[in-house]
């Protein structure tokens, strides 16, 4: 692609996510052949077109981290993207007016307390934890039907859009973030649950991958912020009047209330 053709793909998708309407893929038909590389030369034009705007980034996020989705989508690593200040839901209400067709989905946090880059285990992604928290994600995606390929949502800052966290701190040390579960609550009913092992088989694993991707920007992660590392489960479609309730085996409780 030209640089007026990323340009252009980036306003594009920002035109959706600014005024809330959904889009026609990417892909569709002007860009088929779109590559990783190209996709995330557009994602780097649409933060850029946020922060234009006023926004400011806040912390970057890990998306598509479950190997199921990988098969599903045809990859064989986990994409990043970056959740903004004016993202975060802070008094636990999400309104949908304030999305298009929102879902949500559990995760687990990391908070570093050391900067880390390269090629990173486990072990030096634990070493390095300050401490987790519970969190949930708001996606919505900016295309028609929430249909996409894997440069798509690349483009689309990997659906980001909305995070809620929890409160409480957890030292690292004393979880075990493979067997972590998560039940999460519509309305009472329990509709889906998972585990931190749907997290490449360790949320860790997902930092460590965060860690690879920006060095090769010569960034490193950052510390003090929540950095979500990707579902837990599958998303799930929320509508007005809605109460969202996600429990942990030992993170803190999630509630959720959905308004217009």
């Amino acid at each position: 692609m030209k640089q007026s053709e990323i340009l252009e793909a980036a306003q594009y998708v920002y035109h959706g996510e600014k005024y809330k309407h959904e889009i026609v893929k990417l892909t569709d038909d002007k860009w088929p052949n779109l590559t990783v590389e190209e996709a995330y030369q557009i994602q780097k034009e649409v933060l850029k077109l946020r922060e234009a705007d006023g926004h400011t980034i806040y912390a970057p996020k890990m998306g598509l981290t479950s190997k199921a989705k990988w098969e599903q989508m045809g990859v064989d690593s986990p994409i990043v993207g970056y959740v903004f200040k004016d993202m975060l839901e802070e008094n636990f209400t999400v309104k949908v007016s304030d999305y298009i067709h929102p879902r949500i989905e559990p995760e687990i946090s990391f908070v570093m307390k050391n900067e880390i880059s390269g090629d990173v285990t486990i072990e030096e992604v634990l070493e390095n934890t300050d401490y987790i928290l519970s969190s949930a994600e708001v996606i919505d995606s900016r295309y028609l039907n929430f249909d996409f390929t894997l440069t798509d949502v690349i483009a689309d800052n990997t659906s980001a859009s909305g995070a809620v966290f929890g409160v409480e701190k957890y030292p690292v040390e004393q979880l075990d973030l493979v067997t972590e579960k998560a039940v999460f609550k519509l309305n009472g009913d329990v509709v889906v649950e998972g585990t931190g092992e749907a997290v490449l088989g360790h949320p860790a694993l997902a930092i460590a991958e965060l860690a690879k991707h920006l060095a090769k920007e010569g960034k490193t992660v950052p510390t003090g912020v929540p950095i979500m590392t990707g579902g837990m489960t599958s998303a799930v479609l929320i509508k007005p009047g809605d109460e969202v309730e996600i429990s942990y085996t030992n993170l803190e409780t999630i509630k959720i209330k959905v308004e217009k």
